[in-house]
């Protein structure tokens, strides 16, 4: 039943619906149109460097098995983690020695064994030639994405096969990597909701006693996550407040209650209605404030925080167009591994189209799991059929993707 309920979800990511009940916030881009911004689509001021080995995720000692998640208290990952970490260290050492202008400002052993830096005018080359280094690339720089609406996507036949609306997605969790989640808005109304063990969960700067997973803001018993992910967060006194209201407008479409009507220009619309009414929401906002890009720093940080936090999916309404030389770049590769480590990963297909009705599908939701294993289909569930080609004289590794009940628009 949860399975059927979280592949909805995949597609809750690629043809979207509209919530109108009027999100709070000052005017923001309208999240319902395409090409919501136009603008750099990379920062070439700092980098990910991915070091050598893998990480947790897809490590074989630490990698969980079919249908379970990473055992974080458990010994084996702990060992593991603990290496990579002195792997990190070895990396910073090198720096010193090698090239000290350049500053580490976030680490990873979840998704990616991988720093983001802070170049400082070192060239990236440098950086790439060290021993320990796989590969590093500049920070690419993502953007919200959107379109269109639930009953396209034949989620009334998922409802009925989950035993009904209301309930349809209790007990899954869903990370939102967007603008942030108004926990106040009525289409998240937490009654019959309470918390799972161990949550709510928030960072200090989302504490109202700045103490990690403590007095938590911007939470409720619906909403059971409230983190911020930008560098610069702590300068510019910015939390996980939802600001925007594109994040608001996506985790209300994978998990909206139902029961609400909202008015539009006068009109009331009385079906409103989430994919899975029943799902809990965890807000990973990667957006604060004004903010209208993303690095992959950021949201590698935000990735790496809902599988450890054991968000069940991953919603991703974010895209961008600039592939690296490889064609595929460092926030892909994480994306596949959270998939490895037991998540289901819902990714936007793209507002890009050359016209009216049509598609193109950007970064990383061009470049699918399926690039490892072309044998499979990209989502790997039975209610699905997703096909895959990586045509051999594209180096950008462009995906045909679809579904026999459902159009890309």
């Amino acid at each position: 039943m949860k399975k059927i309920l979280a592949i909805t979800l995949i597609f809750s990511a690629i043809g979207l619906g509209v919530i109108a009940f009027g999100v709070g916030g000052s005017p923001r881009p309208n999240p319902n149109a395409d090409a919501v911004y136009q603008g750099p689509d990379v920062d070439t001021a700092s980098a990910v460097v991915q070091l050598k080995g893998d990480p947790v995720s897809t490590n074989p000692s630490t990698k969980p098995t079919r249908g379970r998640k990473i055992d974080f208290n458990g010994q084996a990952v702990r060992s593991y983690r603990a290496q990579l970490a002195a792997g990190r260290n070895e990396f910073k050492q090198w720096l010193r020695a090698n090239a000290p202008r350049p500053r580490v400002t976030s680490e990873y052993d979840i998704s990616l064994n991988a720093v983001a830096v802070q170049l400082n005018g070192t060239p990236l080359a440098t950086l790439a030639a060290a021993p320990m280094v796989q590969s590093a690339e500049y920070n690419a720089l993502y953007h919200p994405n959107l379109s269109e609406s639930y009953k396209i996507i034949n989620a009334s036949d998922a409802w009925t096969a989950a035993g009904g609306r209301a309930n349809a997605g209790a007990g899954i969790k869903i990370g939102d990597i967007d603008t942030g989640i108004d926990n106040t808005h009525p289409f998240f109304d937490p009654t019959g909701f309470s918390y799972p063990t161990g949550f709510p969960k928030c960072d200090a700067a989302d504490s109202a006693s700045h103490h990690k997973d403590q007095d938590c803001n911007y939470t409720s018993a619906k909403v059971i996550v409230a983190k911020v992910f930008f560098n610069k967060a702590k300068q510019q006194g910015l939390d996980a407040q939802a600001i925007q209201d594109h994040g608001t407008h996506t985790a209300g479409i994978a998990a909206g209650v139902t029961g609400k009507t909202a008015v539009v220009n006068g009109v009331s619309i009385d079906d409103m209605s989430g994919i899975a009414p029943g799902a809990w929401l965890g807000n990973y906002n990667v957006f604060p404030g004004d903010l209208l890009s993303a690095r992959s720093e950021d949201l590698l940080n935000a990735v790496d925080a809902a599988i450890a936090d054991g968000m069940d999916v991953i919603n991703f309404s974010i895209g961008g167009l600039r592939p690296n030389s490889a064609g595929r770049d460092v926030l892909t590769v994480g994306m596949d591994n959270a998939v490895d480590a037991g998540l289901v990963v819902s990714v936007a297909a793209g507002n890009s189209g050359p016209g009216a009705g049509t598609s193109r599908i950007t970064r990383p939701g061009a470049q699918s799991h399926c690039r490892r294993r072309e044998h499979k289909p990209a989502f790997r569930r039975p209610t699905v059929h997703v096909s895959c080609e990586r045509r051999n004289d594209d180096r950008r590794g462009r995906r045909r993707v679809s579904s026999p009940s459902h159009r890309l628009v």
